[in-house]
């Protein structure tokens, strides 16, 4: 199956609790909002492309549509609900990827695929190992999912790849972290 099958949606529906309900999407970093940043990298990959906002980030769905990028709106149920969602109406195969992850390279998703497609089961998810994360980064478990995931074959059955990347794997969830992603880029 080639990679021009593949459908690339960007999660970009989430509360944002850690950061007051901000819409992650259209936060800036140096100058650029973090969507552009994995819109760029998604467009390095080719594929249909996707952003999936939710009723919790009404200015990004307005962002698309003043872009003319294509949406699927989810429910904004949690994330493993709202992939479930779109999975149910999108065919496979699908690559997943966050709206937080400014510093994924289309490189390291490239690695990811690989490793995906030789997997057998259905959903393979990306695992940041962040031991090797400075250390106000770290996050317990230090092992756990950053929100890439590719789903491609029947069924739901699962595993994980574990990589150990950064700043690659660096998702913003809090303030701290925006502002540590600012000065990296500095």
């Amino acid at each position: 199956m080639g990679m021009s099958a593949l459908r690339i949606i960007i999660m970009a529906g989430g509360r944002a609790t850690r950061m007051n309900g901000v819409e992650k999407a259209l936060l800036k970093l140096r100058g650029k909002l973090l969507i552009e940043y994995v819109l760029d990298v998604a467009g390095e990959l080719g594929g249909e492309l996707y952003i999936a906002p939710s009723r919790h980030t009404p200015l990004t769905k307005r962002w698309c549509i003043e872009k003319g990028i294509s949406m699927i709106e989810t429910m904004g149920d949690g994330y493993s609900r709202d992939l479930g969602y779109i999975a149910s109406r999108v065919d496979r195969p699908i690559l997943f990827l966050p709206v937080d992850t400014p510093f994924l390279t289309a490189e390291l998703l490239d690695e990811f695929l690989a490793e995906a497609w030789r997997r057998r089961e259905s959903l393979i998810t990306l695992i940041a190992d962040r031991s090797g994360f400075p250390e106000e980064l770290r996050r317990n478990p230090l092992k756990s999912p950053v929100g890439v995931s590719l789903l491609k074959g029947e069924g739901w059955s699962w595993s994980d790849v574990v990589m150990d990347r950064f700043p690659e794997l660096l998702d913003i969830d809090t303030w701290p972290e925006l502002r540590f992603s600012e000065a990296l880029l500095r």
